[in-house]
């Protein structure tokens, strides 16, 4: 009789955690989702007021070092460590309660990137996606006075919420959050708030109408996957997807250090690499600048065809924005890079372009935020099951052939993991 007392009340316990959780993620989702397709369609809006426009005769990308400069002050100012992406320094503050991170702060944050990006940094729009989330979150946690261990739950969710909705695929926006900023803890406990949150913000990403310019493909030709032959150009490509991780790793974390050691003044440092940025876009075109994605949703097609050079400039738009004040993520420029070298690798070997051009957006991905789960999921969800199979071993190889690094902060990344061993182990 004692033993059924006590398996009831952890029922009752059980319940009601899991109500409460559910009930709260359900709430921020929806919030997170209508906060953070407010955020997009903004941003889509003046990316396309911007677009081809001319100011005192001068392309709109001619402002592009004062946009910097501005930025990278801005950020000095208020939030200095959360410079570039700043995503996992946002999610820590978060984590821990720190008082710096207040709205003035994050909205200035928020401001930043969108001066950044509609002038022609490269940048992507994940960052202040999740950072939303991340927000919401620590706003949830002050008002109903979370203990330590629910904020870092409900920091999740919010994370998770926010990547649904910029990628538009809810179950690898969760794996995203999870993967990349808290070192894979996929824990029960964890996945259904999390997977709620997200599905709930997709949900409300539909009902504001948010598009995305690459659009699920259908793949014409689908190679048998017992096949040596066809199942060795996946390998290959998922090495070359692997080194072109690498080279996205690299050059974003040398951009970086080179501007910490150039001792300026942080409006002058992104006036100098916007400055650089101007006269590399009148080299080599300006299609490397902002969001890029039309590029992308080119590259998915057998009529683009991309060249080394596009993986490669990107890389190098995208190390100098983020790398010399200019404030953004990382995530659209890696899908840049990887959907071109996919492209490119699939008219080297005369492949299904289509299929490597999509195996190239998810496996750059992987092996550049060390989310080589999410990275499969997210192919299934954009482009097809199909495809799975394929993506899970470029995806894979990938992440092995990038030495296991990433391009958000590996510092920061320890302590949010320490901080969860501590709390959910």
């Amino acid at each position: 009789m004692r033993r059924e007392i006590e398996s009831l009340k952890e029922y009752k316990v059980v319940f009601y955690d899991l109500s409460k959780w559910i009930t709260i993620s359900v709430i921020k989702g929806a919030v997170v989702g209508f906060s953070v397709s407010i955020f997009l369609l903004t941003l889509e809006f003046l990316v396309d007021f911007m677009k081809d426009k001319t100011f005192f005769g001068l392309p709109y990308f001619f402002f592009l070092p004062f946009a910097m400069g501005l930025s990278a002050w801005m950020v000095y100012k208020v939030l200095p460590e959360a410079e570039g992406d700043g995503t996992e320094d946002i999610v820590r503050d978060s984590v821990e309660d720190n008082k710096r991170l207040n709205f003035f702060s994050f909205s200035i944050k928020q401001f930043a990137t969108l001066i950044t990006i509609v002038s022609g940094g490269s940048a992507g729009k994940e960052a202040p996606s999740a950072q939303i989330g991340s927000y919401i979150s620590l706003v949830f946690a002050r008002i109903l006075k979370f203990s330590y261990a629910d904020r870092i739950l409900t920091v999740i969710t919010g994370v998770s919420a926010g990547f649904a909705v910029v990628f538009g695929a809810p179950i690898a926006g969760a794996l995203f959050a999870l993967e990349a900023l808290f070192s894979g803890r996929i824990l029960y406990r964890v996945c259904v708030p999390a997977f709620i949150s997200a599905f709930i913000a997709f949900w409300a990403m539909k009902v504001m109408d948010v598009s995305y310019i690459y659009k699920p493909i259908k793949v014409t030709f689908i190679p048998n996957f017992w096949e040596l032959a066809n199942f060795m150009t996946v390998v290959i490509s998922g090495v070359f997807f692997g080194l072109i991780s690498y080279l996205v790793i690299i050059g974003i974390e040398n951009a970086t250090k080179f501007a910490k050691v150039v001792i300026i003044h942080p409006f002058f440092k992104g006036l100098y690499g916007g400055t650089i940025l101007v006269i590399l876009a009148l080299i080599f075109g300006t299609k490397y600048l902002g969001l890029g994605l039309e590029t992308i949703s080119l590259s998915l097609t057998e009529e683009y065809k991309a060249t080394i050079l596009d993986p490669l400039l990107k890389i190098l738009f995208t190390s100098i924005t983020l790398g010399f004040g200019g404030s953004g993520g990382f995530v659209t420029p890696i899908l840049f890079v990887g959907s071109t070298a996919g492209n490119f690798f699939g008219h080297i070997i005369d492949g299904n372009i289509p299929l490597f051009a999509a195996l190239g957006f998810v496996a750059v991905l992987s092996g550049s935020t060390n989310s080589p789960i999410a990275s499969t999921i997210l192919a299934a969800e954009l482009f097809g099951s199909e495809i799975i199979h394929f993506a899970a071993v470029a995806s894979i190889i990938s992440y092995i052939v990038s030495s296991k690094k990433s391009v958000f902060s590996k510092e920061v990344i320890e302590i949010i993991d320490k901080r969860f061993r501590t709390h959910y182990k």
